[in-house]
């Protein structure tokens, strides 16, 4: 299934924000990914000032409008898809958005709680559909946006917000260290398709082995609810 994504940029303030793609250079819309070329790669977001002394803010937000095209490949099985949760404990815990602590010396305790929605642009439930021109819904967002800047410090955290259709969406939130080495952990996304209820399931992480686990549940026809992914968002597909 490939994906057809449209770029919109939102640039608050004294902030810019660009994406990239793997090879370094800037993305402009429309372009197309596929999940299997470079592992399906969207892109990379680069957040900056746009001159030496920007004023403290939340930062610039860059938003992508994405549409799937193509034909749902129907899975193999009879089982139907459900959601579901490991057998052995069937209570799911999702990471914490807010990390225990630092590493003495590192850098200072973060400033905000990323549980607090106002410290974020977007407002999960105030969020409209992403193309209200699609009916059923074949569309979906990504939004990223970080919690303030400071006049000269990096945000606490950063965010990707992700959404099907009109549901109300979800964010996968990644610590920003203060020094410029460290960037924050990738975000991933794990999109499955069921086509007896013409759903479409989306979940984010950020960690390797818990998309290849969502995948594996996903061929034997179930959305798995994993501890250490974020939840699963889902619209319908046709």
């Amino acid at each position: 299934m490939v994906g057809t994504i449209k770029q919109q940029l939102y640039v608050t303030g004294d902030w810019r924000a660009t994406l990239y793609d793997s090879a370094g250079n800037e993305r402009f819309a429309p372009f197309t990914i596929d999940p299997s070329v470079n592992q399906g790669y969207v892109g990379e977001v680069k957040m900056y000032g746009a001159h030496a002394f920007p004023s403290n803010s939340l930062g610039a937000r860059l938003e992508i409008l994405w549409k799937l095209t193509g034909t749902p490949t129907a899975r193999v099985g009879d089982a139907d898809f459900e959601v579901t949760t490991d057998p052995a404990n069937d209570t799911v815990v999702h990471p914490p958005l807010k990390p225990e602590g630092c590493d003495p010396g590192d850098q200072a305790p973060p400033t905000v709680d990323p549980n607090d929605p106002d410290v974020w642009a977007t407002k999960l439930d105030q969020l409209g559909s992403a193309d209200p021109r699609e009916e059923p819904a074949r569309s979906g967002r990504f939004i990223v946006e970080t919690t303030e800047w400071g006049l000269i410090q990096r945000p606490d955290y950063v965010s990707v917000v992700y959404q099907v259709g009109s549901a109300t969406p979800l964010r996968v939130v990644s610590k920003v260290a203060a020094t410029i080495i460290d960037q924050p952990e990738d975000a991933l996304f794990v999109i499955g398709v069921n086509t007896d209820t013409q759903e479409i399931g989306i979940n984010g992480m950020q960690d390797k082995a818990v998309s290849d686990t969502l995948v594996s549940y996903l061929i034997q026809g179930i959305f798995f609810a994993h501890e250490k992914a974020f939840g699963w968002v889902f619209g319908k597909f046709w």
